[in-house]
Parts: C-alpha cells; structure tokens; sequence
C-alpha cells in the first residue's frame, strides 16, 4: 500500500516526508518535482517569504542514481527562513514572549487547547500552509509516475471572490500554455485583470480574498475505487485528501451543485463512439457509486480567505481573558493560485495509490504493464 508521513515546522530547519510503496526503477525527473515546487511558490498575491524561500527537494534514501529502488523514500526540503528563526524556534520561550491571541479562523484556539504547550507558536508552525510544500513533492513524484501510465492532472483557478473564469478545454495545449502563463492561472484576460484588481483592493484594505479551483484527471480507466464498502469509493478517497488541504472548505464533482438538472438531464449518457463506450456529458465528474467511468474526473475546489489579516477583527487575549484585536502573522493576500498546484500533487498521490491497490504491483514497468493490459482487455469483457 502506498502512504507517506510528513514532518516539519513552518520556520524550523525543513520539511521532511517519508514514503512507502514507490514500485522500484522507476526513473525521477527530479527537475520536473523542483518544477512543481516552483509553480506552488508563483502566482500574484504571494506573500513576501515566496522571495525568501526557493524550495528544492533533496533525496536521502529510496533512490539509487534516479532510479527507485523499492525501499522507503526520504525526501526533504530545507527551510531558507529558519535562519532568521533559529533563535526564536530554538529555545524555550520566556512568559511574556508566548503567543496568546488567537487569530480567528486559523488553528491557533483549537491547537492551543488541545495540546496545552502554552503557547500559539506551537501550532502556528505546523498548522501553516509551509507544510504544503513536502505534500507537494510527494505529489510531483507520484504525478511523474502517473504521466508515465498516460494518466495527466491539470487545474486552474475556477474563482476569486464573486469573478469567474471561463469554463476551457485544458487539455487543449494552447490554452493550457495561456493558463500557466497567467499569473493568476486563468484564461480570460479580462477576468485574469478583474482577479488582479481584486487582490489589490484586498492588499490595501488589509484583507484576504477566497475563490476556487477546478481540477481535472485524465487518462484514469474504467473500474479504479469501489463500491463494495465505504470507505473505498473513489471520489471519497479524493475528498478526504482534498479536505487535508489548508483553507479547502467545500468539493464539489462534476456539476454536483446544479440543482437545475433532472435526473434526465444530469445522468450521463452511453454511447458506443468508434468502438468505445463514451458518455455525452460528464456531469457526474468521471465517478459513478465510488467508482471511475473513464471519463475525466472533474472536482471544484472551494478556498476561503486566509485567516491572517491586517485588518482589525475580535478575538481575546487568553492570558489576560479579555477581548481584544486580532494579530498578523506574514501571509498572502489568497491562497486560491498556489492551491491550484497544491491540489494537482495532492490527488496525483491518492490517484496514484488507488491505481496500485488495482494493479499490484512491486517494479514499475510490472505496474505500467498491467494496466496497459487492462486498457486493452477491460471492455471486451
């Protein structure tokens, strides 16, 4: 079984993930899981620790030359800012240096109650969204395998606030390449400026701005999931990841959220189409009783505004219990475009680990073979 545990602190010396189950000699790109740490450090609206950071992945076990070797992976990504950390993360905090004023919406009151260190500091680093840094790699490393099995993960940025972008093919190179080229990661350049004007607006009032992200898997075959107990479904498998994502606070599948649709016009037709089973829409977002119908799995992503703002809201100071203001903590004005790339890593993991439950499988072109097999074979049935 695949799985991995991440480690690390928002300003501690790095951020660490080990990982289990990678089949062996399969060949890493490791520019390509650098790439992907890149575009999650981009976009307009990122705070002024992006300058800071320029994260790199380094390997210290698992991988022999480029190649896996089927034992665990060690991946880690040092933290540039602990530098200027070192001094606070590194000691035992005096009284009167203790963090007691919860920043609404963050993790600061549950963390502090839960684990009673005394202190908001504590669960500041490891609440933070740094930590999407490692979960990131992991995910550009199974994203690679998965290219490798003709199965691809695009996004874009669906929302930001009430301004939408264009509903595009993107899978259409062309405009994929107009996308990524964007630096808000949409399509239509009269919206990619309203998405602009809108982050600037909230960078002078001291606000943050939520939106969302819509997600695309192409390439996964028919039968990937389960409906035979619950907590093997597919699309569940996905929200349970997606939710794990900081600020993530709704999912949506397909057209999922269309209440105008009846049944005769939401269900997806089939269709035999030179010689293949086809549906005329994809409402159902490529997943039908928990399990994947061949068609792209399509998930809305919905984000909400970062909770550390500069802008004056109610909270309590929990050493002297009374109300008070709340505090900043550096952040960025959204978090929607990073997360973007974010949630492509996140579900190439749990895409890539329910491919293995199917087609077991300890070496990759074992794996790759499998499911080539099963592409060609599946509806001859």
């Amino acid at each position: 079984m695949l799985r991995f545990l991440d480690a690390g602190e928002s300003h501690g010396k790095a951020m660490i993930s080990i990982i289990d189950g990678i089949p062996s000699n399969f060949n890493i790109d490791i520019d390509f899981i650098n790439n992907e740490l890149k575009r999650r450090q981009s976009g307009y609206g990122r705070g002024e620790r992006m300058n800071l950071e320029e994260d790199r992945v380094e390997f210290l076990s698992g991988v022999r030359g480029k190649n896996t070797t089927g034992n665990p992976i060690t991946m880690v990504i040092y933290n540039k800012d602990y530098e200027n950390w070192k001094e606070i993360i590194g000691k035992e905090p005096k009284s009167e240096e203790k963090i007691v004023v919860p920043r609404p919406g963050h993790g600061d009151l549950v963390g502090y109650f839960k684990y009673g260190t005394g202190d908001i500091r504590d669960t500041i680093e490891r609440t933070s969204a740094r930590e999407t840094s490692i979960r990131t790699a992991v995910g550009a490393l199974c994203k690679e395998i998965l290219k490798e099995l003709g199965i691809e993960i695009r996004s874009k940025v669906h929302s930001l606030g009430n301004l939408y972008d264009d509903a595009v093919d993107i899978y259409d190179d062309t405009i994929y390449g107009k996308i990524n080229k964007s630096p808000v990661r949409c399509y239509n350049a009269e919206v990619e400026k309203g998405f602009i004007k809108k982050i600037d607006i909230c960078k002078e009032q001291g606000e943050t701005i939520g939106g969302s992200v819509f997600l695309s898997i192409k390439g996964v075959p028919i039968g990937v999931g389960s409906y035979s107990q619950w907590d093997r479904k597919l699309d569940a498998i996905l929200s349970y990841g997606i939710m794990s994502v900081q600020g993530v606070k709704a999912i949506e599948f397909g057209n999922g959220l269309d209440l105008n649709l009846r049944g005769s016009t939401f269900n997806d037709e089939i269709i035999y189409e030179n010689g293949n089973i086809k549906r005329k829409t994809n409402n159902c977002g490529g997943i039908e009783a928990g399990v994947s119908n061949g068609e792209n799995i399509e998930i809305k992503v919905y984000i909400k505004p970062i909770p550390s703002i500069k802008k004056d809201i109610g909270t309590v100071d929990l050493r002297k219990k009374k109300e008070t203001s709340t505090r900043y903590e550096r952040s960025d004005v959204s978090a929607v475009i990073p997360a973007s790339i974010v949630l492509e890593n996140v579900v190439a993991f749990y895409i890539l680990r329910e491919i293995m439950n199917k087609f077991t499988a300890d070496e990759f072109f074992e794996l790759k073979r499998s499911i080539n097999y099963y592409r060609g074979t599946v509806y001859l049935r």
